[in-house]
C-alpha cells in the first residue's frame, strides 16, 4: 500500500513538473504570415480620356470631287501602357461600300471604290512625354520604331499623277493583323487611370475624292497591343 502512495506521489509530482513544460512550448514573442501574388504582363489601349477607345476613324463625310486635293479628316489620337516590351498592331475590315484590293490606276472599266485609294499612317510622332514613361519625359531617350511605310508625320505626298503615291493604304492591312509601332516596356508605374505613364499614338487616313461608282462606304479599324515576344 505504501508502494502505491509512493507512485502516485511520483505520478502526481511528474505531472506537475511537465504542465509548465507544455505551457511553455505553446506561447511565443513573435510568429509570421506569407503573402504571395503575381504582377502578370499588362497591355492596354485606351482613349485619350482613359476610357474605351471607340470613335470615328476617318470621317470624310460627302467627299466632293475638286482638283486632284486629297482629303484627310481629323485624325485619331489614343493612349498604349504595357508594363513589358510592347507591338502595336492594326487590321481594317468590315467593308461596306467597297472591296479590297489595289487601287485601279487607269482603264475604261467603271470602277468602284478599293481599299487600296485610302492612305493610312501614323501622322505624328510618337509623344513620350509623360513623366511616368520609362524614357519618357521632356527629352525622351526612348526608341520606339514605326514600321516602314507607316510613318507620314512629315505630311500626305502630293499627288502627282493619277493617283496618289501613298507608302501604305488600308490595302496593307486588310484582314490581318500587321505590326505599325514596337518599343520597350512604357510605364514606369501608375493605373490605367494616370495621364503621366502612356505613349500618345496618333493614326490617320487619306484619299484623293475621284469619279469612282457612287455610294457610302465605311470600314473599322481595330488596334491590339501586345507582348512584343508573341
Amino acid at each position: 500500500m505504501s508502494d502505491m502512495k509512493g507512485l502516485s506521489g511520483l505520478l502526481l509530482t511528474l505531472g506537475l513538473v511537465l504542465l509548465p513544460t507544455v505551457a511553455a512550448q505553446a506561447q511565443s514573442t513573435n510568429g509570421t504570415a506569407t503573402l504571395t501574388g503575381k504582377i502578370q504582363p499588362a497591355f492596354t489601349i485606351s482613349a485619350m480620356s482613359n476610357g474605351v477607345l471607340s470613335t470615328a476613324m476617318g470621317s470624310f463625310g460627302t467627299l466632293a470631287i475638286g482638283q486632284h486635293t486629297l482629303n484627310a479628316p481629323a485624325p485619331v489620337s489614343f493612349r498604349i501602357r504595357s508594363n513589358a516590351s510592347y507591338k502595336l498592331l492594326v487590321q481594317v475590315g468590315a467593308l461596306v461600300g467597297m472591296t479590297d484590293g489595289a487601287a485601279i490606276s487607269d482603264g475604261s472599266t467603271a470602277a468602284g471604290l478599293k481599299t487600296g485609294d485610302f492612305g493610312f499612317g501614323i501622322t505624328s510622332p510618337v509623344d513620350a512625354s509623360g513623366t511616368s514613361v520609362v524614357g519618357g519625359g521632356s527629352s525622351p531617350t526612348r526608341t520606339d520604331a514605326i514600321a516602314s511605310g507607316f510613318d507620314v508625320h512629315n505630311g500626305w505626298p502630293v499627288p502627282t499623277g493619277l493617283l496618289p503615291t501613298f507608302a501604305k493604304t488600308l490595302h496593307d492591312i486588310f484582314g490581318r493583323d500587321v505590326q505599325i509601332v514596337s518599343g520597350p516596356r512604357i510605364s514606369a508605374s501608375g493605373s490605367n487611370s494616370s495621364n503621366d505613364n502612356s505613349l500618345t499614338i496618333t493614326v490617320g487616313i487619306a484619299t484623293l475624292p475621284q469619279y469612282l461608282s457612287a455610294g457610302s462606304f465605311s470600314g473599322t479599324l481595330t488596334l491590339t497591343i501586345a507582348s512584343s515576344g508573341s
